[in-house]
């Protein structure tokens, strides 16, 4: 009897969303563009990829971050995901995302990472042969993605996750 007590609650929270997966997703709906983001969206190429937004959503969900805006078209991709946990995000769930979705070999690319509140994490661009990275300094050491070069003696925090 016990355990069908403890089976029925566990199941009720399961059901009422209380799970580890669905807890770590934020529900943020939409977060206002940086004017870097705003400037990618004008040059925007060409035809939707609709194929291409359906895969990039789906591994976002699998690595627990809400696809918040994904843009895609020919050659170029622009995505915004939310991550409740952003530090754990970025060290154990964003890189497999890539190579899920082979965003990096995209010709246009623009990335970018929000934590639970909307807050930037992360924003990442290749256009060409340029780039353009900001990590936000507390959880540098936790990204898949990090700078060439950092200033000679700067000391950034470890890695939360």
């Amino acid at each position: 009897m016990r355990a069908c007590l403890v089976a029925l609650l566990v199941l009720a929270a399961v059901a009422a969303g209380c799970g580890h997966h669905a807890a770590a997703i934020p529900h943020l709906g939409r977060v206002p563009p940086t004017a870097y983001g705003r400037s990618f969206l004008v040059d925007f190429p060409g035809k939707p990829d609709a194929p291409y937004v359906r895969l990039v959503r789906r591994e976002a969900l699998a690595a627990r971050a809400e696809p918040v805006d994904v843009r895609a078209a020919p050659g170029a991709a622009s995505v915004t995901l939310a991550a409740s946990d952003p530090a754990s995000f970025l060290k154990h769930r964003l890189q497999r995302f890539l190579d899920r979705t082979r965003l990096a070999h995209r010709q246009d690319v623009y990335l970018r990472i929000v934590d639970g509140h909307g807050a930037s994490v992360l924003e990442w661009s290749i256009t060409g042969p340029h780039g353009m990275l900001w990590i936000r300094p507390d959880v540098l050491e936790c990204s898949p993605i990090y700078p060439i070069g950092v200033p000679a003696g700067a000391k950034y925090p470890r890695c939360p996750a």
